[in-house]
């Protein structure tokens, strides 16, 4: 059994009643220290994975998760064993070129300990600042014009990507990127002897461009291995079946799973992805207040329910909370037990909340699941 933690940083703790938290250095040189010690942990006591999800200006000190490369490569730098990914980056506020290239770049300095995720977003008061430029919104799956339109950019981005990693040079013509662009006139000397032959074009237009570095060679793959998350987005969990992807899956309601799995595997062995099946594909998650009594495992959950329902379960989220790996040691090991049984999954996630609880009772938890490790591997 794999068990990965999905860090959600806190930069304000429960109970707390404070304006604007999320800038101050202070609290933040506090929450790297705090995540750093956490993570140490986990490397030595058998989880398999460090991962965050991507939102930025959340001044209020909720989901603090700027950056995730940076999170990984301190965590990377930090650890001797953890993988190190993002579930994930949102593919619609970035150029692909710069991420296929930071990607690469942090797989190589992590030794290869890297996986990748991509998202197209929910958070519109970054995303819709970041994506200004290419006049993208967030949006809620819900067909119209603009949520195309995201699609679409997500799908391309990812189509650059995907052939920055797997081609020495390339380009692309789409309806969002021009890569490259075909008015660079490039009579660079080195880009004739050594850009490849069919670099330039008539005129000395450049024809095609590569990033450096490409990612590290793998058996069997030219990239990382792929996480991507799945909330309820059926042509998401189609897309990404075609790319041979992981499915990470915090959805409690186990009949929308199964169809879901059953759709995901016949699209993935439709693309050549035979060797995906629901067991080493499917990776299920859950929000962590395991305790060590029945007592402290309520007083987790109801603590960490007041925040979900305030801060999530609520506009413009409005998302239910979804599994939560919720009471006792034992009772946890049946939860991820009967998980593994019917779905043969070897995969699992821990949504674990860095800075809001105290830190022995983090870590408490983080040593609590590690038993639930050991006891289900």
């Amino acid at each position: 059994m794999k068990a990965h933690i999905l860090v959600q940083p806190y930069m304000r703790s429960k109970g707390e009643d404070v304006e604007l938290p999320g800038g101050d250095p202070d609290r933040f040189d506090t929450l790297l220290q705090r995540t750093t010690e956490q993570m140490k942990f986990a490397d030595e006591n058998g989880f398999a994975g460090f991962c965050m999800t991507e939102h930025h200006f959340q001044v209020e000190g909720i989901e603090t998760t700027t950056n995730p490369l940076l999170w990984n490569l301190h965590i990377a730098q930090n650890t001797k064993n953890l993988m190190v990914g993002q579930v994930g980056m949102a593919l619609t506020a970035h150029h692909p070129m710069r991420l296929a290239e930071d990607l690469a770049m942090l797989d190589h300095m992590t030794d290869g300990r890297l996986f990748v995720g991509f998202v197209r977003g929910n958070t519109p008061r970054w995303l819709n600042n970041l994506s200004q430029y290419l006049d993208i919104t967030t949006t809620q799956s819900d067909r119209s014009k603009a949520d195309a339109r995201n699609r679409r950019l997500m799908e391309e981005s990812w189509q650059v990507i995907k052939k920055a990693w797997t081609n020495k040079t390339f380009n692309h013509y789409g309806e969002f990127w021009d890569i490259p662009p075909t008015d660079i006139t490039w009579p660079f000397p080195p880009t004739k002897a050594w850009g490849g032959e069919d670099a330039l074009g008539e005129g000395d237009i450049l024809k095609k461009t590569g990033i450096v570095p490409r990612p590290r060679q793998r058996e069997g793959r030219d990239f990382p291995p792929l996480y991507v998350p799945f909330s309820w987005s059926m042509e998401t969990a189609k897309f990404w079946a075609k790319e041979g992807a992981k499915l990470v899956a915090f959805v409690s309601k186990e009949e929308f799973i199964d169809m879901t799995m059953d759709l995901y595997i016949e699209e993935a062995h439709k693309h050549g992805h035979t060797e995906c099946t629901v067991g080493n594909t499917l990776v299920l998650g859950g929000h962590l207040t395991i305790g060590s009594t029945e007592a402290q495992a309520e007083s987790h959950y109801r603590d960490f329910e007041e925040l979900f329902n305030f801060a999530y379960n609520a506009p413009p989220y409005n998302v239910p909370m979804g599994r939560v790996w919720k009471g006792t040691v034992n009772q946890v090991i049946d939860q991820v037990g009967a998980l593994k049984e019917k779905y043969g999954t070897e995969e699992f996630v821990c949504w674990h909340h860095v800075g809001y609880f105290e830190q022995e009772e983090e870590l408490e938890m983080l040593d609590n699941f590690s038993q639930v490790i050991k006891a289900v591997s």
